[in-house]
């Protein structure tokens, strides 16, 4: 980078320097070469910008002796592994990725517990949403909804056709009534959603609309009506005050994006999942969607396809036609981490299963696919995962909650962590350009021990395919 800038903007633009390094152009082209204003004869003026529009226009230089060189961080130095630069990595490492090792993903499970806020008047104990405060693992049940700034949680589905706001975090009021807001909807609240600092609610019915609520305190102002799905309830929705943006889905199949500043429709994400579905005997469900508040892409599950798309509506990437899902290991929730688009090695979606298994997915730009990057060894959930949340500031922490109200906490693993002999299996691979050995795997066991702040149990290498 440092050599470009001498080039462009540096010492070696003009001059001597320049004609070493054969970085000469037109001369009408640098800047004040010309002064156009001086010339009168219109022909010769006209003529001169003609070429300066041809060539362009070299831009101003900014220095005179050489750009230092950025210094270049690595985590492999003489035979062993350099701890002291990972703090410095660790912001350039894309989601769930080792730091130092980011060809390398792998998460264990490092705490669990069950979900007990909210669960009052509900059918079932399936988790719907999660949160880490200060090591503490908080879910709440299936028909509520987080608010994070406040500690709180809304809860949704009962007979006013509204939404009613309790205490999620307390050290003796939890699930305590805050406000009620009855007769949101002329129908039953199928699923809501907070944005994440807590500002919007948006609800969906089972009349197939959908409604944006701005939050003030212990009031709730409607924005806007939403109408645009058809034949059933909405199913799945996402918001982000990032990119000013809603994404619904339905039981129609239907994906709509919506402006959520000017509360308009946007654009419908295609998805060819009618006659695929029919041959297949699956229902055309929206189960998923989810907006990544770096890139604005947004993930889809529709039936078993997962697909990612940008954020002007276009497929980017999807997984292959072959599926690997049966009936057994089918996707029931995908959730978008926030990995930027120039991290091509990152993380870009983890999906829930029927089995309890959590899959990790990356990009695979040339081929336009979802490449699958990891599934969670540990085996803590058994039952289908209803819910998944991206915690920590480089969104290291995945929070998972399933069906029978089990919660679990993923960490990514650190190089500081491992034996001697998985740093010397690490390190080759470094040397070899981040390429995995296809001879080994590293792979986790977990301790007997269970409950609440389980510990993982140690690290081996073994044979098999990564």
């Amino acid at each position: 980078m440092h050599h470009w800038i001498d080039l462009v903007f540096g010492y070696k633009q003009r001059g001597r320097e320049a004609v070493k390094a054969l970085n000469q152009f037109v001369h009408i082209t640098y800047e004040g070469a010309v002064d156009i204003d001086s010339i009168e004869n219109p022909v010769l003026r006209e003529a001169l910008i003609a070429q300066i529009h041809n060539f362009g226009q070299t831009p101003i230089r900014l220095e005179r002796k050489p750009f230092p060189q950025r210094n270049v961080y690595i985590a492999a130095r003489d035979e062993r592994i350099d701890f002291t630069v990972l703090p410095s990595l660790a912001p350039l490492t894309p989601p769930f990725c080792i730091v130092g090792a980011p060809h390398r993903v792998y998460l264990n499970v490092t705490l669990w517990d069950t979900a007990r806020v909210g669960m009052k008047s509900q059918p079932d104990h399936s988790v719907g949403d999660m949160c880490l405060v200060r090591g503490q693992l908080v879910g709440v049940g299936r028909t509520c909804t987080l608010i994070l700034p406040d500690k709180a949680y809304y809860k949704y589905g009962g007979p006013g056709n509204g939404v009613s706001a309790h205490v999620a975090i307390s050290h003796k009021e939890v699930d305590q009534l805050i406000s009620v807001h009855d007769g949101l909807h002329r129908a039953p609240i199928t699923v809501a959603k907070t944005s994440l600092n807590g500002r919007y609610l948006v609800t969906g019915c089972s009349d197939s609309t959908v409604r944006v609520w701005r939050c003030f305190g212990k009031q709730l102002q409607l924005q806007a009506t939403l109408c645009g799905h058809e034949r059933g309830e909405i199913t799945c929705l996402d918001v982000s005050t990032v990119f000013g943006s809603l994404v619904t889905g339905g039981a129609d199949g239907k994906v709509l994006v919506w402006d959520l500043r000017r509360l308009t429709f946007l654009v419908e994400l295609p998805h060819d999942d009618a006659e695929l579905s029919t041959r297949l005997g699956e229902e055309v469900r929206v189960t998923s969607v989810s907006i990544n508040n770096k890139s604005g892409q947004i993930l889809t599950l529709v039936g078993s396809r997962m697909r990612i798309f940008d954020i002007n509506g276009n497929l980017i990437a999807t997984h292959s036609n072959s599926s690997p899902f049966n009936n057994h290991n089918a996707p029931t929730c995908a959730i978008s981490t926030d990995c930027p688009g120039y991290m091509e090695d990152g993380v870009v979606a983890v999906s829930g299963h029927k089995n309890g298994d959590v899959m990790l997915w990356g990009f695979n730009y040339d081929r336009k696919l979802l490449v699958h990057r990891h599934t969670v060894p540990d085996k803590v959930h058994t039952s289908p995962i209803t819910a998944l949340r991206i915690s920590g500031e480089r969104q290291d922490t995945l929070l998972v909650g399933d069906k029978t109200g089990k919660m679990s906490v993923c960490k990514t693993v650190r190089l500081d962590c491992l034996n001697q002999q998985e740093l010397a299996v690490i390190m080759r691979e470094i040397k070899n350009g981040g390429i995995p050995s296809d001879d080994f795997q590293i792979s986790s066991s977990m301790d007997s021990g269970g409950g609440a702040g389980g510990a993982v149990g140690f690290m081996e290498i073994i044979s098999g395919n990564d």
